[in-house]
C-alpha cells in the first residue's frame, strides 16, 4: 500500500483513501474483543467525527492537528483528563497501527502530550 500525505483531490482518490482508512480501522478494532473494543470504536469514531468537521482526512493529519484534537477535547468539549487521556491513547495506537501496516511513514500522535491522570481515582470505595 502506497503512503498517504495528501487529502483526496477527486472522486477516485477519495475512494481509494476511503477504502484504505476503512481498512486502517478495522486493522486498528481488530486488536481489541469484547467491551473494550466498543469503547476503541467509540474513542476512534469521536477523533473521526473532529477531522470529518474540520475536511481532514485522517491519515493525512500530522502532530499539530492531533495536539488541536487535544486542545478541542479540554477547552471545548471540556472532558475530564481521564477520558481526554484515553481517547488521545487510542489515537496514537490508530496511528501506530497504520505505521505497522505500512499506510504511515510515522504516526503524528507519537510526540503529543497527553495530560496528566492522578494515579489514585477520585472516587471513594
Amino acid at each position: 500500500m502506497s503512503t498517504i500525505s495528501r487529502p483526496p483531490n477527486d472522486v477516485l482518490d477519495a475512494a481509494v483513501d476511503g477504502r484504505e482508512l476503512r481498512t486502517a480501522v478495522a486493522a486498528y478494532l481488530s486488536r481489541f474483543k469484547g467491551l473494550s473494543r466498543t469503547h476503541a470504536d467509540s474513542d476512534l469514531r469521536a477523533y473521526l467525527n473532529w477531522c470529518s468537521e474540520r475536511r481532514l482526512h485522517p491519515l493525512a493529519a500530522s502532530r499539530p492537528h492531533v495536539e488541536l484534537y487535544v486542545r478541542w477535547m479540554q477547552e471545548v468539549r471540556r472532558l475530564k483528563p481521564s477520558t481526554t487521556s484515553r481517547r488521545v491513547s487510542i489515537v496514537a495506537g490508530f496511528y501506530r497501527t497504520a505505521v505497522i501496516d505500512g499506510l504511515l511513514e510515522h504516526s503524528p500522535a507519537e510526540h503529543v502530550r497527553r495530560p496528566h491522570v492522578p494515579a489514585e481515582s477520585p472516587r471513594s470505595g
